[in-house]
């Protein structure tokens, strides 16, 4: 728990020297890049890909620590309690139907990171220092794919909110008949 927090704080961390670095938000599509930006892109060519490699090693692994917990919570937890609720002849449907929004959400959430991690490395693989433009525009793609990511993180937690809240209702439900409270 303590290693994840860290993790996740030194990816924040990274997230904001690359964003301080780089960015006062120029959009390729709105404006072209400044001389002096460019020239800042330039001197801080090492320093922003050894935060960006720092930030993809520890996204790594977080995403394959969470990723483990998302799919123990689905296939340990909410499919084998809804085959029992089911083979026990009691209604299930509002539990079948979050764990099912889940097991979407969670496809996602892989997809997602996927694209995220192979436009960072992306990002990662164009030299800086030749096309600094290239490269803030694929750091800038980096960020808004890592923010689609943590979108689809908030919305699997509120689907397993959503799991608690249905659970607890199905409980309160059977109580006589499953004997809770006897």
């Amino acid at each position: 728990m303590l290693n994840s927090r860290r993790l996740i704080t030194l990816g924040l961390l990274a997230t904001v020297v690359a964003s301080v670095v780089f960015l006062t938000r120029v959009s390729a599509d709105d404006s072209s890049m400044t001389d002096a930006q460019i020239v800042r892109i330039k001197a801080s060519c090492t320093s922003a890909k050894t935060s960006l490699n720092q930030l993809r090693v520890s996204d790594a692994l977080l995403r394959v620590n969470r990723g483990q917990m998302y799919d123990s919570m689905t296939s340990k937890l909410m499919s084998p309690f809804n085959s029992r609720v089911d083979s026990n002849n009691l209604n299930s449907k509002d539990l079948v139907s979050i764990t099912n929004n889940y097991n979407t959400a969670f496809t996602t959430f892989s997809n997602d990171y996927q694209a995220y991690a192979e436009q960072l490395s992306s990002a990662l693989n164009i030299d800086c220092q030749k096309e600094p433009v290239a490269f803030y525009d694929a750091v800038a793609s980096s960020r808004t794919k890592r923010g689609q990511v943590h979108s689809d993180v908030v919305i699997l937690h509120q689907y397993i909110d959503d799991y608690a809240t249905a659970f607890g209702t199905f409980v309160s439900d059977n109580q006589q008949t499953i004997g809770v409270g006897k």
